[in-house]
């Protein structure tokens, strides 16, 4: 019998884009069981762009308060979802048609694995691009990867999960709450990919594209900012439970969030205490990670942007 697939769609005014998401869902070769549509507490034309489409597999859920992030809205989906795997695609975004069906080939290939990934490529504006891992190893044919192997890449700016293109198995799960809701107002999902493999213990990068992400669609968790304390609480959540490899590359990862979160904080002008940065680092793990950029907070942030804009133009 061929495993079923239940699609999760977190909705928060997405009026514009929501229908071809949906329709790339349902266009898949390997037809999904189930897609949820679970709205956000929308307030604009998006649940009657849901309800034209007159399909027995589209279920709506509904929240009455929306969740930065979608994630508490992804928990829900997950926690209704009954398909065997649970594939995410946010409401803005794009499946290729082939992306199931790829997926459940690796699943015959590999079937002891519980968390599949693929490709993704990022739009901004009219140019397409590649996603780092995807380069290195679209190649290569389909990659099993640890925690520490995530991490390592990870840390150099490869990714192999996105929200996108992550399926998960959903008997593997001991919990529906596998995105962080009400701890962060930005990059919950980072937590949540690195949450699911010191559970899970492995995954299978399956070497085709699965989504097209548009990067330069403006949504609320993008002018949100992520939490240093989230990067943290990561360590103390999974680092005891790790083997002394995959303990030191959570901390070095971690250590990588906590400076992208006060950058982040940073532009968007938000007041932090000097010394915050250096006192979240884990120092015994990247000493000159970690000196390197405690002294660049030292600096005025205006000079930071001003010499960063120097450079670009030289």
């Amino acid at each position: 019998m061929r495993p079923t697939v239940t699609v999760v769609m977190p909705v928060y005014n997405k009026a514009k884009y929501v229908g071809r998401a949906i329709q790339s869902v349902l266009d898949q070769t390997y037809p999904v069981m189930e897609l949820l549509i679970v709205d956000d507490a929308s307030t604009d034309e998006s649940m009657k762009k849901v309800a034209a489409f007159d399909d027995p597999r589209i279920r709506v859920l509904s929240r009455t308060l929306s969740g930065p992030g979608g994630y508490a809205a992804r928990n829900l989906g997950i926690r209704r979802a009954t398909g065997d795997w649970i594939g995410f695609l946010d409401a803005d975004d794009f499946w290729f048609p082939e992306h199931i069906e790829h997926a459940m080939e690796v699943v015959k290939e590999f079937p002891d694995t519980s968390i599949i990934s693929a490709g993704r490529i990022d739009q901004f504006g009219t140019k397409q691009k590649l996603d780092p891992f995807s380069e290195r190893f679209m190649s290569k044919g389909a990659q099993v990867l640890y925690l520490s192997d995530y991490l390592q890449y990870a840390c150099k700016g490869m990714r192999c999960i996105q929200t996108n293109t992550i399926l998960i198995k959903r008997a593997a799960l001991s919990s529906y709450m596998v995105f962080p809701e009400g701890r962060t107002n930005r990059s919950g999902d980072l937590f949540a990919w690195v949450k699911l493999m010191a559970k899970l213990k492995r995954m299978v990068w399956s070497p085709h594209v699965a989504a097209i992400s548009y990067r330069d669609v403006v949504g609320v968790s993008r002018t949100a900012t992520p939490s240093i304390h989230l990067f943290r609480q990561m360590v103390d959540e999974f680092g005891p439970f790790e083997n002394d490899k995959d303990e030191r590359w959570l901390k070095n990862y971690s250590n990588k969030m906590i400076k992208y979160a006060w950058l982040e904080a940073k532009k968007k002008r938000v007041a932090l205490p000097m010394l915050l940065l250096p006192r979240s680092f884990y120092w015994m793990h990247d000493v000159a990670y970690c000196l390197k950029w405690t002294l660049i907070s030292l600096v005025p942030f205006g000079i930071l942007e001003w010499l960063k804009l120097r450079f670009q133009e030289d």
